[in-house]
């Protein structure tokens, strides 16, 4: 199942949600360090890769969900899908696979 910038993604499960911000954040994560050092090392304490608990990842969706009549919600998985577009984030199975890597 791929998922692009038009998929809509609002049936997913709050987990499933969870496990593709993780993807996400992972490849995020890994860009950024590229851009900022190349194949140098950072300084100790530095770009420490801290995403969002599932726990507060969890309450900020369902809080998400009551604003706006839930346009504010929306517009979070929309930006899940069109992040996951970007970093080639293509198959549900695959974000399911690296978790459990």
């Amino acid at each position: 199942m791929a998922t692009g910038p038009f998929m809509d993604v609002s049936d997913l499960s709050v987990d499933r949600l969870y496990e593709l911000y993780m993807a996400i954040a992972r490849s995020d994560h890994a860009f950024r360090m590229l851009a900022m050092y190349g194949t140098a090392s950072p300084p100790a304490g530095h770009c420490v890769f801290r995403p969002l608990s599932r726990e507060t990842f969890t309450q900020r969706v369902l809080h998400y969900d009551t604003l706006e009549g839930g346009l504010i919600g929306r517009s979070l998985r929309q930006r899940l899908a069109r992040q996951a577009f970007a970093y080639g984030i293509d198959s549900f199975d695959r974000v399911a696979a690296r978790r459990a890597a």
